[in-house]
């Protein structure tokens, strides 16, 4: 929908939607077929202002997004969103300023993430001609994060914000797209999965954006060059990505650092968001999910590959972790 105030066209962009019909994908132009995720249905526009892509997963109480707008000419994008929502916004390929009302503005930086209260308004973003959006966000109602908190305690310090009446930032400084939530929005924008896979796969990444945005809400404003170890944390980080399969332990990788054990996790926590063992325990659930797709290979072989001592012992920890059993969702693939 286009309106043309003072000489500039604007285009009214959705971040939430009533349930409805998505667009059929045989009617998405052919250069945006790499980019479309399997398991989320997709709107496209196209006009002589601009391409919007927006995809969408709808996962338990989390209304997940990935959208791309790409201006051919400059107009004004506003954002809007028929219900009261909070958006955990990721922002990337590029900043821009929202005119959120006719006294207050916010910039959105990129590489930067902000939990939004969202109400049902229109708000302004002018964009130039060849100027791309990239960004994702997940969409909960505040009533649903409560009830969350009260299964995941570590959601607490999001649960008990107040929202005003006006759309704008819940956080008081944003915070840094981490390596943790960039790599979770990787696994999540390049799951190929579809049916109850998807639907646990992208729902547990939802759940762990929000605990790393909630453990970041609790610590003090840091800036990155005040934290010890940064280059030994990249490295560190690195080698638990490429290497669920390996048992490590926070000794055994203190020692390879040469730091000490308090000092790795203090680090560790402090930059990340996540807890070291945390985190172990996510590259390896995650490597898990995959060999699930590999039906040739047995229970316990995947058991011992991110050293379970068996499969049973494994399963409960996936249970825990997804929410389903291992033959469970073995069966779905």
């Amino acid at each position: 929908m286009l309106t043309q105030p003072a000489g500039k066209a604007e285009k009214r962009f959705y971040v939430e939607r009533p349930e409805g019909a998505y667009d059929k994908v045989s009617s998405i132009p052919e250069e945006y077929i790499p980019l479309l995720l399997p398991y989320a249905g997709v709107y496209f526009e196209r006009d002589e202002y601009c391409d919007i892509l927006s995809q969408h997963k709808q996962v338990g109480p989390f209304s997940f997004w990935v959208q791309e707008v790409l201006a051919s000419e400059s107009f004004v994008l506003c954002p809007y969103t028929p219900i009261h929502t909070w958006a955990l916004h990721f922002m990337y390929n590029t900043s821009l300023q929202v005119e959120l009302y006719d006294n207050q503005s916010f910039e959105l930086v990129e590489r930067e993430c902000n939990l939004f209260n969202l109400m049902s308004d229109l708000h302004k973003v002018p964009m130039m001609a060849g100027q791309r959006l990239l960004s994702c966000h997940v969409n909960i109602l505040p009533d649903d994060i409560r009830e969350l908190a009260k299964l995941h305690p570590g959601l607490s310090s999001l649960a008990n914000l107040e929202s005003s009446g006006v759309s704008g930032p819940l956080n008081k400084y944003p915070y840094h797209i981490n390596p943790v939530c960039n790599y979770l929005l990787q696994q999540s924008i390049t799951c190929r999965h579809i049916g109850m896979p998807a639907d646990r796969f992208i729902y547990r990444c939802c759940l762990d954006l929000f605990l790393n945005f909630a453990q970041q809400h609790r610590q003090l404003p840091i800036e990155v060059n005040n934290v010890l170890h940064l280059d030994l944390l990249a490295e560190l980080f690195k080698l638990l990505v490429d290497n669920p399969h390996k048992n490590f332990n926070s000794a055994m990788l203190a020692s390879m650092f040469d730091l000490s054990v308090a000092e790795l996790r203090g680090s560790f926590l402090k930059y990340y968001a996540i807890s070291l063992n945390g985190f172990i325990r996510m590259t390896k659930m995650i490597m898990v999910f995959e060999l699930l797709t590999k039906k040739s290979i047995s229970l316990s072989a995947i058991a011992g590959a991110v050293g379970y001592d068996n499969w049973r012992n494994l399963n409960r920890a996936f249970k825990k972790y997804y929410g389903c059993e291992l033959e469970e969702l073995r069966r779905a693939m």
